[in-house]
C-alpha cells in the first residue's frame, strides 16, 4: 500500500513543477479534503488498527475488522468501514470505501486491495497532493510490481473547485521507479472541460532527473506572423548537455526551426542557438539567425569569453522576434577574449567585430583587429606610493567602401603614481600620469598623408583629488538623524598637443554629471585627451536615520573653473562659445527617501551664463511592495528632449492588477508609447493582457499590438512573453506570471 501511494505522488510531481508562493491567495486542501483524524503516532514501524467489532477465524487465516476501522502506521491512516485480511494469500480488502492520510497526500476511493509481491489495486480514487497544492483522480490505480504502477482514466489540476478552469486527462499512466520514467498516453489538455490540446504520447521523468520529451506548448498573436503555434521538444543527450528543437508554426510565414544546444563542463559553459525558417512565405525567401556563447576556463588564470551572433536580413527581430523587446536590437557583436590573470597585472586578447542591422549606413561602428590590454591590477595602499601602468594594441578595421575614413593601428602606454592619504575625515590623493599614443593609420587624406599616416602623442597629466566628512546629530521631527557635510576638491591639469588630424575610432565626451566632475579627462575613450586645466569644486550633505541606516536625504552641488582655454575637441564640436566662459555648468543632485516605499532623486544641469536650464531630471518611484510600483519621471535635454514618462503596476485587489506605460514628447505633444493592461489571478490561473501603441522609427507612423498570456498554475503558461518588455518599461517590475 505505501508504495503504491509514493508512486501516485512521484507522477504528479514529475509531471508539474512550480513555485510555492503561485498559490498563496488559495485555500489550503487541508482544509477541503477530507479531515486527518486525531491518533498518536505509533512505535516504530508498527501497525496499529482501531475498530468497533473485530473477527478473527484462525483456521481460515482471515480477520475481519468492521465498525470506523483506523490502521495506522508511522504517517499513514486508513479509514474504511471494513477491512478484511487473509493471511493465507496476504490480501488486504477495503471493499466499502477507503480514505487515506499521508503528510503529502490525502487519498479516497470506493476499493483498495494489497497483494503480496508488491501488487495491489484501487478503484474510484480521488487524491490531494498537499504540498504541490494539486489534486486529481485515477478511474483505477494498478500496482505491477514493486517498481511499476499505472493509472487508468485519471486526471490532476490545482484548480481547488469541482468545476476546474483547466484539468489534464489521460488514459493510461504507467511509472517505472526503476528506469525514472513515465509514459502518458492520449493526454488531453481542457478548459473549462472544452478540450483545447491533445497529445497522443507523452513521456517524462520521475524525480529531479532530466528526460527527453515534450514542453508545454505555446500560442501567439501578431500582426507580423499571425496565428503561432510552439511545441518545444527536449534531448537530455547526457548530463552535461542537451538540445532544445522548438518547431514554430507561423500562418503567415512556414514553419520555422529553433534550436537551442547548451553544454556544461568543469572548466567551461556555453549554447548554441540556431533559427532557420526555409521560405518566409510574406517576405519570398529563407530566413535565419545564429547564436554562439562560450565562457570558459584554459588554466587557472587563463579564461574564454566567446559571443559570436548572425542574422540574415536587418528585420529579422523586428518581424520574426518572439519577444516584444528584441525590435530595438540595432547592432549584433561578435567578439572573442582570451583573458589572463596574474599576479598584479592581468592581459586580454580581443576580437570584436559588429553585424549592423541599422538601416542608417553611417551607423558602422569599427572593429577591433585585434585588441590586446596589458595592465596593471594592483591593491591600493594607503599613505604609500602606489605605481600602475597600462598599455594597448588595437587595430581599427571596417569597409571603407560602405563609409570612408581612415583606418589603422593605435598604441596607448599610460602610467601613474600617487601618494594616497587617507583618514576617518579626510582625503588626498595627488596623482602623476604619463600618457603615450601612436597612430599608424591608412586611408587617410592624400594630400598631408605623410603628416597624419602616422603620429606620435606625448602627455603628462597632474591631478589631486581631497574632501573633509563632518558630521552631526540632529533631532528632526522627533526623529534621531546624522547630517554629514562634505566638501570635496579636484584639481587637474592636462598637456596640450594639437590632436586635430587624428580619427574618431571608439571616443565620445562623457555626459556631463556630478560624478563627471572628478573624471580625469572629458572623454571616454583615447583618440582624444583633453587639455583641461582646471578645478572642481563641490559640496555634499546626506541626512542618515541613526536607527534605520536610511539615507533620507542627500544634497550635492558642483561646478568646474577652467583656468585656461580648452583647445581639444571633436570633430562636431565647436569650443569658441564654452571658452568665453570660465566655468562649467553647475550641477546639482537633489535625493529624497521620507520612507522605505518613496524615492525621489532629481538632477540639473544649469547655465548660470545664460540663466538657462541645459538639463534636468526628476524621477519619482512609490513602491510598497513587488505589485504596487508608480513611476513617473520629467527629462529635459535642452534643444533635444523634453519627455515625461510615467509607468505602473498596482494591485486592485487579491485578484485583479492593472499595469500601463505612457510616454509623451512635450514640445510636439506626441505620444511615443502606450500601453496598458490588466491581470486577473484565481487560485488556479491568470491571465495578462496587453494592448500597445508605439511611434515606428522608420516612417514615423504608429504600431499597434495586442499581446495576452494565460498562466495555468502548477502547469505552464501560454502566450507571447512580455516579462523582458515590462522590466524595460516599468522599472522596479518582478513578473509574478
Amino acid at each position: 500500500m505505501r508504495h503504491t501511494i509514493i508512486l501516485l505522488l512521484i507522477v504528479c510531481q514529475s509531471l508539474i513543477a512550480y513555485a510555492n508562493d503561485e498559490f498563496d491567495s488559495c485555500q489550503s486542501f487541508a482544509d477541503i479534503a477530507p479531515q486527518r483524524p486525531e491518533l498518536p503516532p505509533p512505535e516504530g514501524d508498527l501497525i496499529q488498527i482501531f475498530a468497533d467489532q473485530a473477527v478473527v477465524q484462525e483456521k481460515q487465516g482471515s480477520s475481519i475488522f468492521s465498525g470506523n476501522v483506523l490502521m495506522q502506521q508511522a504517517d499513514q491512516i486508513l479509514s474504511t468501514p471494513i477491512i478484511e485480511y487473509n493471511r493465507n494469500n496476504e490480501v488486504i480488502d477495503a471493499e466499502n470505501k477507503f480514505t487515506l492520510w499521508n503528510n503529502k497526500f490525502i487519498m479516497r476511493g470506493g476499493k483498495l486491495q494489497l497483494r503480496s509481491d508488491n501488487q495491489g489495486e484501487m478503484s474510484n480514487a480521488e487524491y490531494w497532493l498537499l504540498q504541490r497544492r494539486a489534486r486529481g483522480y485515477a478511474r483505477k490505480i494498478i500496482k505491477q510490481s514493486k517498481n511499476i504502477v499505472i493509472l487508468k482514466d485519471s486526471s490532476y489540476t490545482t484548480c481547488a473547485s469541482k468545476k476546474a478552469f483547466w484539468r489534464l486527462n489521460a488514459s493510461t499512466i504507467s511509472l517505472n521507479e526503476e528506469t525514472s520514467q513515465g509514459v502518458a498516453n492520449h493526454v488531453t489538455l481542457r478548459l473549462l472541460d472544452v478540450p483545447v490540446l491533445y497529445f497522443p504520447y507523452l513521456s517524462f521523468p520521475l524525480g529531479k532527473n532530466r528526460q527527453s520529451g515534450f514542453l508545454a506548448p505555446n500560442f501567439a498573436i501578431s500582426d507580423e506572423t499571425g496565428t503561432e503555434f510552439i511545441l518545444p521538444y527536449y534531448f537530455n543527450l547526457a548530463p552535461h548537455y542537451d538540445l532544445l528543437v522548438t518547431p514554430r508554426i507561423m500562418s503567415r510565414r512556414g514553419i520555422l526551426f529553433k534550436n537551442e544546444f547548451r553544454y556544461l563542463t568543469q572548466t567551461a559553459e556555453g549554447n548554441i542557438n540556431a533559427e532557420y525558417l526555409p521560405y518566409d512565405s510574406s517576405k519570398g525567401e529563407s530566413r535565419t539567425l545564429l547564436g554562439f556563447q562560450h565562457q570558459g576556463m584554459l588554466t587557472k588564470r587563463l579564461s574564454t569569453d566567446i559571443n559570436v551572433n548572425y542574422v540574415s536580413d536587418n528585420r529579422y527581430f523586428e518581424e520574426l522576434g518572439n519577444n516584444i523587446s528584441t525590435s530595438s536590437i540595432t547592432h549584433l557583436e561578435r567578439r572573442g577574449d582570451i583573458s589572463y590573470a596574474g599576479n598584479g597585472w592581468r592581459g586580454l586578447g580581443r576580437v570584436q567585430m559588429f553585424q549592423t542591422i541599422d538601416p542608417n549606413s553611417e551607423a558602422r561602428p569599427y572593429q577591433r583587429l585585434p585588441q590586446i590590454i596589458l595592465e596593471t591590477n594592483l591593491p591600493e595602499k594607503n599613505q604609500q606610493f602606489n605605481f600602475s601602468l597600462g598599455s594597448e594594441f588595437v587595430r581599427f578595421d571596417r569597409n571603407i567602401d560602405a563609409i570612408e575614413g581612415p583606418i589603422g593601428n593605435r598604441i596607448h602606454l599610460t602610467s601613474s603614481l600617487s601618494y594616497p592619504w587617507r583618514t576617518s575625515s579626510s582625503f588626498i590623493v595627488p596623482k602623476l600620469s604619463l600618457l603615450y599614443t601612436h597612430y599608424d593609420l591608412e586611408n587617410v587624406d592624400e594630400e598631408n598623408q605623410e603628416e597624419t599616416a602616422k603620429y606620435d602623442r606625448f602627455l603628462y597629466r597632474f591631478s589631486a583629488d581631497s574632501g573633509l566628512f563632518f558630521e552631526r546629530d540632529l533631532n528632526f521631527f522627533k526623529r534621531d538623524l546624522v547630517q554629514t557635510l562634505e566638501p570635496r576638491l579636484f584639481y587637474r591639469n592636462t598637456s596640450y598637443d594639437d590632436q586635430s588630424m587624428l580619427p574618431i575610432f571608439d571616443t565620445a565626451r562623457h555626459d556631463l554629471s556630478f560624478y563627471q566632475l572628478f573624471r580625469e579627462d572629458s572623454f571616454n575613450g583615447v583618440d582624444r585627451v583633453d587639455d583641461n586645466h582646471q578645478l572642481t569644486v563641490a559640496v555634499t550633505s546626506r541626512l542618515f536615520g541613526t536607527k534605520t541606516g536610511l539615507e533620507h536625504l542627500r544634497a550635492s552641488i558642483g561646478q568646474i573653473y577652467y583656468f585656461e582655454d580648452q583647445q581639444v575637441a571633436l570633430p562636431t564640436e565647436n569650443l569658441e562659445e564654452q571658452n568665453q566662459n570660465y566655468s562649467s555648468n553647475i550641477i546639482m543632485e537633489l535625493a529624497t527617501q521620507l520612507n522605505q516605499s518613496l524615492r525621489i532623486t532629481s538632477s540639473f544641469r544649469w547655465d548660470p551664463h545664460t540663466d538657462d536650464t541645459e538639463q534636468s531630471v526628476l524621477q519619482m518611484r512609490y513602491q510598497t511592495d513587488s505589485k504596487n510600483i508608480f513611476n513617473f519621471s520629467y527629462r529635459l535635454r535642452e534643444d533635444s528632449i523634453e519627455q515625461t514618462d510615467m509607468s505602473f503596476h498596482w494591485a486592485l485587489n487579491s485578484r485583479w492588477n492593472v499595469l500601463g506605460r505612457w510616454n509623451v514628447s512635450l514640445p510636439d505633444k506626441k505620444t511615443l508609447e502606450v500601453f496598458s493592461g490588466l491581470e486577473y489571478s484565481s487560485c488556479c490561473w491568470a491571465v495578462r493582457g496587453i494592448v500597445r501603441r508605439y511611434l515606428n522609427s522608420d516612417d514615423n507612423g504608429y504600431l499597434n499590438a495586442f499581446f495576452i498570456q494565460l498562466h495555468l498554475k502548477g502547469l505552464g503558461g501560454v502566450g507571447k512573453k512580455a516579462d523582458t518588455f515590462l522590466a524595460d518599461s516599468i522599472p522596479g517590475f518582478q513578473d509574478h506570471f
